[in-house]
């Protein structure tokens, strides 16, 4: 049945990322108009129905971070976004733009640009699509942003599991529910979502979770415990550059070796000329797959020591990964590597792929390229792409065996006779294979931009209990990181003209609080300097630190009008000090009259203290810098403990440690590779 006009929503997702921007169009039916229209169960106790249409994605080049420059900002609009929005204009109904979302959300390529650049593009961005568009984008915060990995890592989990229908009649009096894991490697990261295989793993690793949330048709809310993690640097291509130095340090202890490196990952007879530190080497290739493999093991960092058990890689701490039970999907490298050039996307088995693997890194150069020029490899370009395939390939097989540890299914095949060996591989078909490469599920593009609008489109139905969660994400304690929302809360939205007090307060105004702190200082000593020495017997313990003292005194000197009466301020603190000091000396603190006045205090005692540094090193020179024989841990006083109702003590200090659509072999897919 074809819904009515008026009862379709849209959003609009736009992934900037480092090599350019990628449209993602999408429509789902009003909530209410279901609830109305449709009393099947299994439709209200799921959430929303996303809907991609063919073409309704689209991308240009390149990424939005070469805007960074000055001279360059102004043009995001007309030479990047107008394209886009051109495209999505003649898509949705014009009727429909002012409700329909807008979210530009940045990736990698925006992540490495310094935060000055970063914020020019985002606020050029936020304030050209408001001016030229109709679309609705309320704020610049929440609209037009740069996303991390982790937040990423979960929307690409959503997006997988809603494809895979694992959202779809959810039981809320069910603790346990089953979900697909997802993995992602692009050119500089590599990332893992999952939710853990059994309640004592998610209840073990609850600091360690993420919290996500949905809402169903129905308005009932679905929860979900997540583990997601990013190693920056892990990508493939940021591997091959780590590999790469490797063997540059390697070889600089034999000065024999000169610029010329032999490479085992790279086939025999290709060659390529790598800059490091202004210097080019040679890199020959050797077509060693057992030595390849070995050498590539200790980038996976696994000697980096955790904080808990089990371990991953590089020092990360997670749960435990059950691939007996668990199922995991790779996109991205996963898939272009095993699909694009050894033909083994989908269902994997590491006999096959070894062996495919293995061939092609000890096969010859010359017999590589005869084989691209017949199509043998989905039309890469040999020096891009099929030069670094034996690598690549390696590197999946060690971050998904020795990282993740990945059961290697089909090693054991026996190799008796082709009969025993039939047998065994039949025997595989039925077993439960724990991790798929894929580009596409059932036809429709594996995005994680699917994620962020599922979010949004479950945001905007009502729950049932006022007490419901917001929908959206709940990073882990441990991170530290904001609630990630799935729509608008409340009134939040406001003119993109307000951005920068999302940003933290002006410089402007940080300069006129410092002046009025000055005129207040000015002020009081100017004033009531002759009634300081009444007070001095009060304030004797408080001490302003040395350093604050020279700033003050130099950025005050700096202010027409106070600088020839601050210049007295200091010299007169110290004055004051002294003062403080005949009264302690006054009080016995300080050694008796019998003691010699040369004699250090307490000496024992001040070489422990000084050792553990309880000294205050301000106090260990005067406001001048010149050394002091003054040490001030004697002025300060002895902090009383606070006592308890049941008459215990204790101490303040509670410190705790706290697509556009793509065939698997089309030549297409190459434009999709290697994004961050």
């Amino acid at each position: 049945m074809k819904i009515p006009t008026d009862h379709q929503k849209y959003g609009i997702v736009i992934d900037s990322g480092s090599s350019g921007s990628r449209i993602q169009i999408y429509r789902w039916e009003d909530q209410e108009y279901t609830k109305k229209s449709n009393k099947d169960k299994k439709v209200l106790s799921s959430p929303p129905k996303i809907v991609q249409e063919k073409g309704w994605t689209y991308k240009i080049t390149p990424g939005i971070s070469t805007f960074g420059e000055p001279n360059k900002v102004k043009k995001i609009w007309t030479d990047h976004y107008s394209e886009l929005m051109k495209f999505a204009e003649g898509i949705i109904p014009a009727e429909k733009h002012n409700e329909t979302p807008v979210y530009v959300l940045a990736t990698a390529g925006m992540r490495l640009l310094p935060p000055k650049k970063q914020k020019k593009i985002l606020k050029e961005t936020c304030s050209s699509l408001q001016k030229n568009t109709k679309f609705y984008i309320p704020n610049c915060k929440d609209f037009v942003q740069i996303i991390d990995g982790e937040t990423e890592g979960i929307y690409g989990w959503l997006g997988l599991n809603y494809l895979m229908g694992q959202f779809n009649e959810y039981d809320a009096s069910r603790e346990e529910h089953e979900s697909i894991g997802f993995m992602d490697m692009g050119g500089a990261s590599t990332q893992i979502a999952f939710v853990p295989s059994s309640l004592e793993e998610i209840k073990k690793h609850d600091d360690d979770l993420s919290k996500v949330t949905l809402r169903n048709v129905n308005g009932q809310t679905q929860k979900w415990s997540v583990f997601v993690e990013t190693w920056l640097g892990f990508g493939a291509n940021e591997a091959r550059r780590r590999y790469l130095k490797q063997l540059i340090n390697l070889s600089l202890t034999n000065p024999i070796l000169g610029t010329e490196i032999n490479d085992p990952c790279l086939p025999k007879g290709a060659s390529i000329k790598y800059d490091n530190d202004g210097t080019t080497y040679d890199i020959q290739g050797l077509g060693n797959y057992e030595m390849c493999i070995k050498e590539i093991y200790p980038l996976l960092m696994k000697n980096v020591p955790c904080k808990d058990t089990p371990c991953l890689f590089n020092g990360i701490h997670g749960p435990k990964l059950n691939f007996d039970k668990d199922k995991f999907v790779g996109i991205s490298e996963y898939w272009y590597t095993a699909n694009d050039v050894f033909q083994t996307g989908g269902e994997y088995n590491f006999q096959i792929f070894n062996e495919r693997v293995k061939e092609y890194c000890e096969s010859d150069w010359s017999l590589i390229l005869s084989n691209s020029e017949k199509g043998q490899y989905s039309n890469l370009d040999p020096e891009k792409f099929l030069k670094d395939a034996c690598f690549k390939a390696s590197w999946v097989i060690n971050v998904l065996h020795d990282g993740f540890e990945l059961p290697r299914l089909g090693l054991d095949v026996s190799e008796d006779t082709n009969a025993s060996q039939e047998k065994e591989m039949e025997k595989l078909k039925n077993t439960h294979v724990p991790f798929k490469s894929a580009n596409s599920v059932n036809g429709d593009e594996l995005s994680w931009t699917l994620g962020k609008i599922l979010l949004f489109a479950s945001s905007q139905i009502t729950g049932d209990s006022k007490k419901d969660m917001n929908i959206g994400i709940y990073p882990s304690e441990i991170s530290g990181k904001e609630f990630v929302p799935g729509g608008i809360i409340g009134s939040s939205a406001h003119d993109s003209d307000d951005d920068d007090d999302d940003h933290g307060v002006g410089f402007g105004h940080i300069i006129y609080s410092i002046i009025f702190i000055f005129l207040l200082f000015f002020f009081i000593y100017h004033f009531g300097r002759s009634h300081l020495n009444k007070y001095v017997f009060k304030s004797r313990r408080f001490r302003i630190p040395k350093p604050f003292k020279q700033q003050v005194s130099k950025a005050v000197s700096k202010i027409p009008g106070l600088n020839k009466y601050f210049k007295n301020i200091i010299p007169y603190n110290s004055l004051s000090e002294q003062d403080t000091m005949n009264i302690h000396l006054e009080e016995g603190i300080m050694p008796s009259a019998s003691t010699s006045p040369t004699q250090s205090p307490n000496l024992a005692g001040l070489r422990t203290r000084s050792n553990i540094n309880l000294a205050d090193p301000s106090d260990l020179s005067d406001d001048y810098g010149n050394p002091s024989r003054n040490f001030g841990f004697l002025n300060k006083p002895f902090v009383v403990p606070k006592k308890t109702p049941s008459g215990f003590y204790y101490s303040n200090n509670n410190s705790r440690d706290s697509l556009h659509r793509v065939s698997s072999n089309s030549s297409m897919s190459n434009k999709l590779r290697n994004v961050d």
